[in-house]
């Protein structure tokens, strides 16, 4: 096989990896990895009942304190839009581990709630049958009153399937929360898309009252792992190429080296040496 060959099929390998990567269906993984987001990243959804939509938005990277303790965040805001009315959630993630340390939201009066420690709305890796469970101490300040109580939440990872929503078909684990009783929510998270597919809420008697599914998005984390395996195709294709064309390139005839002849010699005969005058005799 020719290195050019080599080259071509070594790049298709690559290709079907991205794809398999970046959520394509049928793909069998055994966990859903922690997302990486970036500034800018956005989610789209809709409601199944089609009575407006709800979009996240990563905004920046952040700091919060609850309590004694300071944290790296990312702030997200959630926009639930109706025809011409928004309302919007600011949301804060730490960075390690996406756990919720508070959210605010203005009504008649700003409201601030805060979770010590930070809640876990996943635990990564979302490894089927994999759960979690704790107590927080949630803050709430309603305009300048503030009150606490104790939080109960879990969670658990119930399976893993392929979900098709608007935006696509992904491969997603399925997340309820909380793990046992009524009423729970089931959130379908894909790390190809960076955050939920789909949410489904079910009520005190356990029958699906409403849904939202992803209809668009935009997750930074896919075009960088995109463009990485791109360039690694282009730079193998490239180096291939170059070694084709040297083996390829016809050589040179060297320049024989100057060879060494013996010194001219004379075309005449040898002078003879001078005679001097005859010696004395006896």
């Amino acid at each position: 096989m020719t290195p050019l060959r080599k080259a071509s099929v070594f790049a298709l390998g690559i290709l079907v990896l991205a794809a398999l990567a970046l959520g394509a269906a049928g793909r069998a993984a055994a966990a859903q990895g922690a997302p990486s987001w970036a500034t800018g990243d956005t989610w789209v959804y809709g409601s199944s009942s089609g009575n407006g939509t709800m979009t996240w938005t990563v905004q920046e990277q952040a700091t919060v304190t609850v309590g004694a303790n300071t944290y790296n965040v990312w702030h997200v805001t959630d926009t639930s839009a109706s025809g011409s009315v928004a309302y919007t959630v600011d949301r804060y993630f730490t960075i390690d581990g996406f756990r919720l340390v508070k959210t605010s939201e203005t009504l008649v009066v700003a409201i601030t709630r805060t979770y010590d420690p930070p809640k876990p709305i996943v635990v990564f890796p979302a490894t089927v049958g994999s759960s979690w469970s704790g107590t927080s101490t949630r803050t709430n300040t309603v305009g300048s009153i503030t009150t606490t109580a104790s939080e109960t939440w879990s969670g658990s990872v119930t399976g893993e399937t392929s979900v098709t929503v608007p935006a696509g078909t992904f491969t997603a684990a399925v997340i309820r929360s909380p793990s046992t009783g009524n009423p729970y929510d089931l959130n379908y998270y894909s790390d190809s898309v960076g955050w939920m597919v789909k949410t489904e809420h079910y009520n005190g008697a356990g029958t699906l009252t409403g849904s939202a599914n992803l209809s668009s998005y935009k997750y930074t984390g896919n075009v960088l792992l995109l463009v990485l395996l791109v360039i690694g195709v282009l730079i193998v294709i490239a180096a291939a190429g170059v070694l084709l064309l040297r083996r390829r390139r016809p050589r040179m005839p060297q320049a024989m080296p100057p060879q060494a002849y013996p010194p001219p010699q004379p075309s005449y005969p040898p002078q003879q040496p001078p005679q001097g005058p005859p010696g004395p005799g006896p």
